[in-house]
């Protein structure tokens, strides 16, 4: 029993001496609450519960033993409230290294944080006490809106102003375990790393992360929110789920997954096909029609010609349409001329309709009864199916229609 309480107290003894190893030789500081400063003199109760998250975060960090600090215990106080016991107007180096002194610290950390249109805006500073100077003042840093609800967040934008405020630049360690055996660590969409044998270690700079792993044969894991703290080794698990495999046993893709589509088409005389065949011959005859009508009319406009015109004149041809001499000497010269345009667009028109015709005809009539097709695609990629294209051709001297049919 007396051995067993020897051991034990030895054992205090040395946890004792490292500790005061650790902490030997090293100034102490004390982290005062940020004050919340607004110009129109309201205060409201979130920038106040930032603030108190902020000072938290900064006094959890200077807390650390990797730091160049050791916290002044019992320093816990509010900015704006030694100052009112201090009969401080202002934050003068003077009156600021009397608080520190007070507070048995060797350094004061303090500042002041204010609400903006675009998040908080934060300043602190860091004071010698025994020198009455500054040591350095951080530039304002503005914390989002957004960012100030999440407890991570406020964490990582404390620990960095501390970080810079002090002159220590840190990283944190980060493990990320697999159950798969090789894979690519990515973070914030950026790979960092390759796992090997299930692991993978990461020297990174302090901060919130977004952590996804990938596998072959597994599926891409879930994002997962993790944060870095300097000093600290953070482990991760990450759980990859295997992708399924097909009957013969080959690892398929989410993006590569087939599918097959087997069923009968039918083509019976009840289909589509047939009203709009029956439509395109009524195009085509009506086209026809008008065709004919126009060259007659034409033509026969065209024999008054001569003998309205005054002089000898060569045989008229359709360049001369655009004389407009001719059309107000001869009202059949200009008949002729309208109705030459109608003929021409009677030829499109019947050009179009013998193609609809021919098209409507062989879809209606021409592959059967029935088919039966079976398509196999890969997901997300683009199925070639039947079009038909009809094109109408127009030329000075006629005109006419192109069709073509893709499989």
């Amino acid at each position: 029993m007396t051995r067993a309480l020897s051991s034990i107290c030895t054992a205090l003894l040395l946890v004792g001496l490292l500790c005061s190893q650790a902490f030997a030789g090293k100034p102490t500081v004390a982290v005062l609450g940020l004050e919340v400063y607004d110009a129109t003199g309201q205060i409201d109760q979130g920038t106040t519960q930032v603030a108190k998250e902020l000072t938290d975060a900064l006094r959890s960090r200077a807390k650390m033993p990797s730091g160049p600090y050791q916290f002044q215990p019992g320093s816990e106080k509010e900015l704006i409230d030694e100052k009112l016991i201090k009969n401080c107007d202002n934050e003068a180096v003077a009156c600021m290294s009397q608080i520190g002194k007070d507070l048995g610290a060797d350094f004061l950390i303090y500042g002041r944080i204010e609400k903006k249109p675009d998040g908080f805006q934060v300043s602190v500073n860091l004071l010698n006490v025994n020198k009455k100077k500054f040591e350095k003042a951080k530039s304002p840093l503005t914390v989002p809106h957004a960012a100030a609800k999440e407890p991570q967040q406020v964490l990582a934008v404390a620990s960095k102003a501390y970080n810079e405020l002090v002159g220590v630049v840190s990283n944190g360690t980060l493990i990320v375990r697999s159950n798969a055996d090789r894979g690519t660590v990515l973070l914030d969409n950026e790979p960092k790393g390759s796992i090997a044998s299930g692991s993978l270690t990461l020297s990174l700079p302090e901060g919130p992360y977004r952590l996804i792993v990938e596998a072959d044969g597994f599926e891409r894991s879930t994002e997962q929110k993790i944060t870095v703290r300097s000093g600290e080794t953070t482990t991760q698990s990450v759980q990859l789920l295997e992708m399924k495999k097909d009957n013969g046993n080959n690892t398929r893709k989410p993006d590569e997954l087939t599918h097959t589509i087997t069923g009968t088409t039918s083509t019976t005389k009840s289909n589509v096909w047939k009203p709009m065949f029956v439509a395109s011959v009524i195009v085509g005859l009506s086209a026809g029609g008008f065709w004919g009508f126009s060259y007659y009319k034409e033509q026969s406009a065209a024999d008054k010609v001569a003998g309205e015109l005054s002089g000898n004149h060569p045989a008229l041809s359709q360049s001369d349409c655009s004389n407009a001499m001719y059309k107000a000497e001869s009202k059949s010269f200009k008949d002729a001329c309208k109705y030459r345009d109608w003929t021409t667009y009677g030829i499109i028109g019947t050009g179009v309709g013998v193609a609809l015709m021919a098209v409507t005809g062989y879809m209606a009539f021409g592959r059967g009864d029935s088919e039966t097709s079976t398509r196999t695609g890969m997901t997300g990629k683009r199925v070639q199916k039947p079009t038909i294209a009809v094109t109408p051709i127009l030329q000075p001297n006629g005109g006419g229609a192109a069709f073509r049919i893709d499989w």
